[in-house]
């Protein structure tokens, strides 16, 4: 039988001494971090879940971004067309009443008013979230509207969509462009030189006018609310598989905190248990060197 040594009683003490170490150290970072795995090659097939549900997550995250900058954008058009509705109802009912009446006064005062629709109607196409006119196109760090110094509406925007990635391979249109409002400024414009003419069945001839750029308004209208349907469809998945990407991802990452801590406390007591025992069978010089 081979004869046990001092240096040999030595070399496992160290051993075993490290090998707790190593294992408090492990409890203690995981404690720390709430992490089950510290380095890659500590559990290879966990670490290639982990990072695979990680960019799936990252991705997530960013199309909820996208979605939540379209939506903005549609909430605020729907908005604004709303708005826009009302101001061409309120011509509608302005335009009738000239029809019927002839007092030079009572068309004059229908005529101002027609003009302050068209100052609102400009106040309203003029709409912006943040630093974005919503009715600019591509264009959308300016007001894309303007009047010229004979009061004609001057567009300066473009016809571009604008479009933000909601899924994989696919975008989502969020604006309207500004050149379809240009006929309800038309209308409003034909409706106010009527009222100025005095001539009833010129007025008369606008309310058509009018009530078509009322259809483009609802047509507007329903095209925006499809598209903000779509958007609250994908924010409502992308919600719920947000949280099961989430909860697959700490299964593989996080670790169980009861669990752990007591790891821990029952390896620490157990080290300092092996320094006692350390002490009475080695060297003390080498125990107090530990310690």
């Amino acid at each position: 039988m081979a004869r046990v040594t001092m240096n040999m009683m030595i070399n496992q003490f160290n051993f075993d001494l490290n090998n707790q170490l190593t294992s408090i150290a492990k409890d203690s970072y995981e404690l720390s971090s709430g992490n089950a795995i510290q380095l890659p090659q500590d559990n290879p097939v966990s670490n290639n879940y982990i990072m695979n549900f990680k960019e799936k997550i990252n991705k997530i995250n960013d199309y909820q971004n996208n979605i939540t900058a379209g939506q903005s954008i549609l909430n605020s058009t729907d908005s604004a067309l709303n708005s826009i509705s009302t101001i061409l109802n309120n011509a509608n009912t302005i335009a009738l009443q000239g029809a019927n009446v002839t007092n030079s006064d009572s068309l004059t005062s229908l005529q101002k008013s027609v003009e302050a629709l068209k100052q609102s109607l400009l106040s309203v196409a003029n709409t912006s979230v943040g630093n974005t006119y919503i009715f600019a196109g591509s264009k959308s760090s300016n007001p894309p509207f303007s009047l010229d110094s004979n009061g004609n509406v001057v567009y300066s925007g473009d016809a571009a969509s604008i479009q933000y990635s909601v899924e994989p391979g696919a975008t989502a249109t969020v604006n309207i462009d500004g050149t379809q409002l240009l006929p309800i400024f038309k209308a409003l414009d034909n409706l106010e030189l009527a009222l100025k003419s005095g001539n009833q069945e010129t007025i008369s001839n606008t309310i058509a006018d009018i009530k078509s750029a009322i259809d483009t308004v609802n047509d507007l209208q329903s095209i925006v609310g499809s598209r903000q349907n779509m958007m609250q469809y994908l924010a409502n998945y992308y919600s719920n598989a947000l949280t099961n990407y989430n909860s697959i991802l700490s299964s593989y990452q996080d670790i169980d905190f009861p669990t752990v801590a007591t790891d821990y406390a029952t390896r620490r007591t157990a080290y300092q248990a092996a320094l006692k025992v350390g002490a009475q069978i080695l060297p003390q010089s080498l125990v107090n060197y530990l310690q």
